[in-house]
């Protein structure tokens, strides 16, 4: 279990990372017709000569000009009459840094990336070594923001989880509901963009073919892999302007034995004023992307390192608790053999009790005969459970007033009419 859920998860994560990139060649670019950081493949509404075109969303049908881009927008400039914002210059592009600050005990690059002039970055790599699923424990938060405060591209941190339902109890990963892509997406942009509204989802079929092909013998021989890709438009306000913006992930699915997880490495959001999302420019910054060979490296071993630290872990807790319930095993034998012995112990006690108790009782009742044959009388069991002594040489029925057990009498009628409220006794054994 520990072996399915947790390398495969960090191998999502290098994946993920390297596909974001487009790095080493092994991930292939949008010219190639495959998955280029999770961003839609050119201008929107545009095929290429290797792929089919891209339909676009009504709701950006209507921003869009003939050749694909935010219409009237000057070269050079993106989305100049948009909402009568100031245009974006967006044709040269600076070279920046992600840095991971803390991840390895000082800065280190992770990756550089180029945006346009102009434009602003925040965030970085981070690392959550609370987190026992070492496939969540890699967090990547940044975000490059135009001057206009409202155009941004965002890379949020993935999520790797256990399907609510089919949870085991030595995976470390968390549970949630989230059975698809889209569900996934939903819930982030719920959480980040709170009331926004989603206009449309679409799948990716060409970059699920891409995830398929790459996790080929990775799931292990008796595991399910299903890829999942897809992206998701939401409109809401941002301080007074008409908001777009198209949420990115691609989730690998992978089921044995019952247990169904899902993990991406990565969540992409591109986000501008309404009439301003231009995703080739979101291409072209995810084709600039390129890993730092000595990060990744050290990437893998610290996940490595974190992986041997927690399956070790695991491994402790299983066998404390096998010992634990081979404790409570023995102690419950024990007790049970005891009960066991103490309820034998007590039967024998009872059954001589009992035949004491009948031997008593025999004797007292053969005294009583022995007491009633010299006094030459019968006794009957009374209306308030005392004695009455009646002699043989009276009747043989014997009857007592119920309202006054002083009263009592013997007949030998053959058709008894006692008086109301008397009752017929019954001789004692």
């Amino acid at each position: 279990m520990r072996q399915r859920n947790l390398v495969p998860a960090l191998t999502g994560v290098v994946l993920s990372a390297a596909l974001a990139a487009c790095s080493g060649g092994t991930a292939p670019t949008p010219a190639q017709g495959g998955y280029g950081g999770g961003w839609p493949q050119g201008p929107v509404g545009q095929g290429d000569q290797d792929g089919p075109a891209v339909p676009l969303p009504p709701e950006m049908q209507q921003a869009e000009g003939p050749s694909g881009n935010a219409a009237a927008a000057p070269a050079g400039a993106q989305g100049a009459a948009a909402g009568g914002l100031p245009a974006l210059r967006t044709d040269q592009l600076q070279q920046v840094r992600i840095m991971d600050s803390a991840g390895f005990g000082q800065p280190m690059v992770a990756a550089t990336v180029e945006i346009p002039a102009g434009w602003q970055t925040v965030g970085g790599v981070g690392w959550n070594d609370s987190s026992s699923c070492v496939a969540n424990q890699l967090q990547i938060t940044w975000s490059a923001i135009a001057p206009d405060s409202l155009t941004a591209l965002e890379i949020m941190p993935g999520f790797n989880w256990q399907v609510a339902g089919t949870e085991v109890q030595f995976n470390p990963c968390p549970s949630a509901p989230y059975r698809s892509t889209r569900e996934l997406l939903e819930a982030t942009v719920q959480r980040a963009r709170p009331g926004a509204r989603v206009l449309d989802y679409q799948r990716m079929p060409e970059v699920e073919q891409k995830m398929a092909q790459m996790a080929q013998g990775q799931g292990g021989a008796q595991a399910q892999v299903r890829p999942d890709a897809g992206r998701l438009l939401v409109a809401y306000e941002k301080d007074g302007v008409d908001m777009r913006e198209m949420f990115t992930a691609a989730v690998t699915f992978s089921q044995a034995q019952g247990n169904l997880v899902g993990g991406t490495g990565l969540i992409h959001a591109a986000r501008a004023p309404n009439g301003r999302l231009d995703f080739s420019l979101t291409e072209r910054i995810a084709n600039s992307m390129q890993p730092d060979p000595r990060w990744m490296e050290a990437m893998k071993q610290r996940s490595m390192a974190n992986i041997q630290r927690i399956g070790s872990a695991q491994s402790a807790a299983i066998n404390d608790w096998h010992n634990r319930q081979m404790a409570i095993i023995n102690a419950k034998g024990a007790a049970d053999r005891h009960a066991e012995r103490m309820r034998g112990n007590q039967q024998v006690a009872d059954i001589y009790s009992g035949i004491a108790r009948n031997t008593s009782d025999t004797s007292d009742r053969m005294q009583q005969r022995a007491v009633a044959a010299i006094n030459e009388v019968n006794n009957y069991t009374g209306v308030d459970g005392g004695r009455v002594s009646s002699s043989i040489h009276g009747g043989n029925q014997v009857f007592q007033d119920t309202s006054n057990p002083n009263n009592a009498y013997s007949t030998s009628a053959p058709y008894p009419n006692p008086p109301s409220g008397y009752v017929e006794l019954q001789r004692e054994p």
